[in-house]
């Protein structure tokens, strides 16, 4: 039988997805920035890769990712000197995209019961759009921080312009992803519900206990969550 979710009576009309750590994992963001580039760099210098990896890294730690420079790809190509393109890394590590087993199951299910579904990512838009293509056809809208709003952090800024650009109310969205600030406190702050997604259930933070009931392991919890509202 298939699973579903009641819609009436609820006030729910969007579902809101983080990317990185919910519907894929790090590996492909991974492999691009953490060793795509410290190999161009290092066949650039005629340098190893150990000695490329901790310059580029250390390039990397010096913006920091409170800049929203330290996002965008083109600038750190630029930064460095390299020709290799966006386009040519991301080609190079396209089978390291590893969306998330139950993802597609769950969308697929929130779709047919005629909710929205929206990306909300502080990821940069073609990290977003070249990960999500085998599940692109689920989403309405898709939103990143930095992109499009050059902000470079989830505030509850970025969450109120993602609900009037969707024409909704904050009471109408559930959004769920992996980091506890930008995806469960901010969004809950503005009005919304949240739900925090811990693939390891890691607990290294501090969870209240009325918090809790919010907490799920992977997608499919958010489908029996729902249905118990």
């Amino acid at each position: 039988m298939r699973r579903q979710v009641r819609k009436s009576g609820n006030g729910i009309k969007v579902f809101s997805f983080d990317v990185d750590g919910t519907l894929v994992s790090m590996r492909f963001a991974d492999c691009v920035w953490l060793q795509g580039i410290p190999e161009a760099y290092a066949a650039k210098e005629g340098v190893s890769f150990e000695q490329a990896f901790d310059f580029v890294k250390s390039e990397y730690d010096k913006i920091g990712d409170n800049r929203v420079e330290w996002y965008k790809m083109d600038y750190w190509l630029q930064k460095f000197g390299l020709s290799t393109t966006r386009e040519e890394l991301f080609g190079k590590y396209k089978g390291e995209v590893e969306i998330y087993e139950e993802v597609e199951s769950v969308l697929k299910v929130l779709k047919a019961e005629g909710f929205k579904l929206v990306i909300s990512s502080n990821a940069a838009i073609e990290f977003i759009e070249f990960q999500i293509r085998p599940i692109r056809k689920y989403f309405s809208l898709v939103f990143s921080a930095t992109s499009d709003f050059g902000a470079v952090k989830k505030s509850n800024g970025f969450y109120t312009r993602v609900c009037e650009i969707a024409d909704v109310k904050p009471h109408e969205v559930i959004h769920i992803g992996d980091h506890w600030v930008f995806d469960f406190v901010n969004p809950r702050e503005i009005g919304m519900t949240a739900y925090f997604l811990d693939r390891g259930r890691s607990r290294n933070r501090n969870i209240k206990g009325e918090d809790d009931e919010f907490v799920i392991s992977n997608l499919n919890g958010i489908l029996d969550k729902f249905r118990k509202r």
